[in-house]
């Protein structure tokens, strides 16, 4: 009766109609039951969700609306942002677009300011150097700094440093091959739009008694190297012995007018040391005093003609510096009378470039003491360093009135017109 029992419940019990029904129902479910054509669309759309739904031209124009903050923000957002944000035509259109600004850096060397080119010079931005006085500033081009000075973490006794303070962004030169420990006697930063490329020029004076006194040297940022045979011309510098007379004038003052920098030097020349044995006022160079420039394309030296007021012994110049005006090379001169104790500053614009004839004075300004004027700014005005020692004035030449901005800048501090840039921002030590 057992054995009966287990014969019947290893019998199917289920009808073999209902099994070969269940049997169809099971392979009908292991088939696609979604139409090829649905299921193509699917993948498509599927497809469309990680691609980027907002064309790059309509990418680039927010994001060039957009504060450069949030711009390098947006780098994280995703592989193809980040691509756009540092290939070198956004970074072009940008600076077609971007703010002047005003950079400001006092003497020593302990922080750099921006500031909005108004009538209270509000500040926007101001970064303090770990090391106050490290560094020097030695010129600023399209919102790169260009500094020198010790850094203690080099092997080099003096270092180059290009630094864009807007997206706190750093490149170490590397040193040159030649003189490297020499200290420099001086530097300037320019930027050739013909090979989208910054340039920096080192000259290296090595002293008169040595076989060559000046070693001329200039850095490609684009091919990240050094040329180290610059040769030197300049229309009344003929020979090297002429070389070895000259000095510069003042480190820290460069202008850049018509794609090349300028800096401004002096020959040592013979001087009636009588006539100031009793004055206060230094040795002055008068007719000595030359511009020295330094072509960004063609890399090449030459000689600007100053104006034939250095020619005139009887004045007594105390300061000269280069500045510029509405992108014409222009020079201040100092004039401090010998019994008045009042200065007076000349502003002279070269109207045409490399014509010493179209040199003429643009402004007059009586001061009380020396002090240097650093900006011509765009409302007409001109930033003025030094005044009352340490003030930083705003003069307005159509009053004529000088106004106190609040804001401090001795004589030998540093100021220019600077703009907000993504400059080396596709650039790597």
């Amino acid at each position: 009766m057992g054995r009966k029992m287990a014969e019947e419940v290893t019998k199917d019990p289920i009808p073999n109609d209902v099994v070969m029904e269940g049997k169809m129902a099971e392979e009908e479910v292991t088939k696609d039951p979604i139409p090829n054509d649905v299921v193509m669309e699917g993948k498509m759309a599927e497809e469309e969700v990680t691609k980027d739904p907002i064309p790059e031209d309509v990418v680039m124009s927010i994001l060039l609306k957009l504060p450069i903050k949030s711009i390098l923000r947006f780098r994280c957002v995703s592989k193809s942002c980040n691509s756009l944000i540092t290939s070198p035509y956004f970074i072009k259109k940008h600076f077609a677009k971007a703010k002047q600004l005003i950079l400001r850096v006092g003497k020593p060397v302990a922080s750099v300011s921006l500031h909005l080119d108004n009538d209270s010079l509000d500040r926007c931005l101001q970064l303090d150097f770990c090391q106050p006085n490290a560094f020097k500033v030695n010129g600023s081009c399209n919102g790169v700094v260009c500094l020198s000075g010790i850094h203690p973490k080099l092997d080099a006794s003096g270092c180059v440093i290009l630094w864009n303070p807007s997206i706190r962004k750093t490149l170490h030169l590397p040193p040159p091959r030649s003189y490297a420990r020499i200290a420099t006697t001086l530097l300037g930063i320019g930027y050739d739009p013909r090979t989208d490329d910054y340039k920096v020029a080192r000259i290296v004076r090595l002293g008169s008694s040595a076989e060559r006194p000046f070693v001329f040297q200039s850095y490609s940022l684009n091919s990240g190297s050094w040329n180290e045979n610059v040769d030197f011309f300049s229309r009344s510098l003929e020979n090297e012995e002429a070389l070895r007379d000259i000095t510069l004038y003042r480190h820290d003052n460069q202008a850049i007018v018509n794609g090349a920098i300028h800096w401004l030097l002096y020959r040592k020349g013979k001087i009636n040391i009588e006539r100031y044995i009793n004055s206060p006022l230094p040795l002055p160079g008068h007719n000595k005093v030359f511009a020295l420039s330094f072509n960004l394309s063609n890399e090449s030296f030459g000689e600007i003609m100053l104006p034939e007021c250095f020619d005139d012994r009887r004045k007594a110049v105390t300061d000269r510096s280069f500045s510029v005006f509405k992108d014409s090379l222009s020079v201040n001169v100092i004039n401090c009378g010998l019994y008045s104790g009042r200065c007076l500053c000349e502003i002279w614009v070269m109207n045409q470039y490399d014509v010493r004839e179209s040199w003429a004075i643009k402004y007059q300004i009586e001061m009380l003491h020396i002090a240097r004027p650093v900006v011509h700014r765009s409302n007409g005005e001109i930033l003025i360093a030094g005044y009352s020692w340490s003030r930083l004035v705003s003069f307005d030449p159509q009053t004529p009135r000088i106004r106190d901005t609040g804001l401090e800048l001795s004589i030998d501090g540093y100021a220019d017109y600077f703009v907000e840039s993504l400059a080396l921002l596709d650039k790597s030590n």
